[in-house]
């Protein structure tokens, strides 16, 4: 088994979802010494920070397993990572990867599909037919697998990156065609995490938002000045009919799509660079460049339209399973 299949089995282990208190109790179990100390409180980190209001819905990953062999997979996950503090173990280097790469089905000359779990699934755009700019946003999953890790530092590199270029406000972020991170305390260049608090799988502790500024191109001028006719004269004759509301929501998807396609041009041209610091002193950086999968468009489309006519159940079971939009190769 190499190296990347077995981190792909640990992450896989440490999302499973366990019934009552049995998770609790297996990491309570995991995590405490032989003289019945816990080893490492666990925190809890927030995700936070006022932004721009974009449409977006939230997506939650869920895991599901047998009682038995999820609890055996947890434990496995648990004692496969040393404890805080610990140095690798012989024949256990440090080591670490992206789980969205490392979980990816593998495209050959270190590319993988990317798996759905990177993509929150939405998107948010804002912008109107007089705008110059469209902003687009979404949430990706970085969570990432390692051995010995103890923090992890992520930033965007490329000539398009408008944080490295010195922009901070939203007026001038708003203003310039480029990519960059929201994170917990805004607009940043970079942020740091705790692997421990990540790999708890802590809400927000390994999602960021990625906005980008893009320019208004004629095609999506066009699709906004429908939007907005259509929606002033529904407005003038009071309560909406179903098929009103069907034929917005079908105008508001194809600005999404369209959106999408925007925004992906835009993070293609970005680098993510993780960087790993290890508990025994030393540092890896990795570098990770994202490319549309064929027919991504399509994909995406074909989302929509099926959560656009699916009952909440199915909805539900939609957004908990987003399509693979991207491939990922490790530079």
């Amino acid at each position: 088994m190499d190296e990347h299949m077995l981190e792909r089995f640990r992450a896989r282990a440490r999302r499973v979802t366990l019934p009552g208190g049995v998770r609790a109790a297996v990491l309570a179990e995991a995590t405490t010494t032989d003289d019945g100390r816990e080893s490492h409180p666990r925190r809890v980190a927030q995700e936070g920070g006022a932004g721009r209001p974009v449409t977006r819905r939230v997506v939650v990953a869920t895991g599901l397993g047998l009682v038995g062999s999820a609890a055996a997979l947890l434990v496995l996950s648990v004692v496969a990572r040393p404890r805080p503090g610990e140095s690798s173990t012989a024949g256990q280097g440090n080591f670490f990867a992206l789980a969205a790469y490392a979980e990816g089905v593998d495209e050959g000359d270190g590319t993988r599909l990317a798996a759905g779990k990177l993509l929150g699934g939405m998107f948010g755009w804002s912008g109107g037919p007089d705008s110059d700019y469209l902003t687009v946003s979404t949430v990706l999953d970085l969570e990432c697998t390692g051995s010995n890790v103890k923090t992890l530092t992520y930033s965007l590199e490329g000539d398009n990156v408008l944080t490295n270029q010195g922009y901070r406000t939203m007026g001038d972020l708003y203003g310039h065609q480029g990519i960059w991170i929201w994170w917990s305390e805004g607009v940043v260049e970079s942020y740091t995490v705790d692997y421990e608090d990540q790999a708890s799988d802590a809400e927000g502790a390994h999602k960021y938002g990625v906005y980008a500024s893009v320019p208004l191109d004629e095609e999506m001028r066009a699709m906004l000045v429908e939007m907005q006719e259509f929606h002033d004269a529904v407005s003038m004759e009071g309560e909406p009919t179903e098929k009103q509301l069907q034929t917005q929501a079908e105008l508001s998807d194809q600005g999404t799509l369209h959106a999408v396609e925007l925004f992906t041009e835009e993070l293609c041209r970005a680098t993510l660079v993780m960087k790993a610091a290890f508990y025994d002193g030393t540092t890896q950086i990795k570098r990770y460049s994202f490319s549309p999968r064929k027919g991504y468009a399509e994909a995406y489309a074909n989302y929509l339209k099926d959560l656009s006519s699916a009952d909440s159940s199915r909805a539900q079971v939609l957004r908990e399973n987003p399509p693979s939009l991207y491939l990922i190769t490790e530079k």
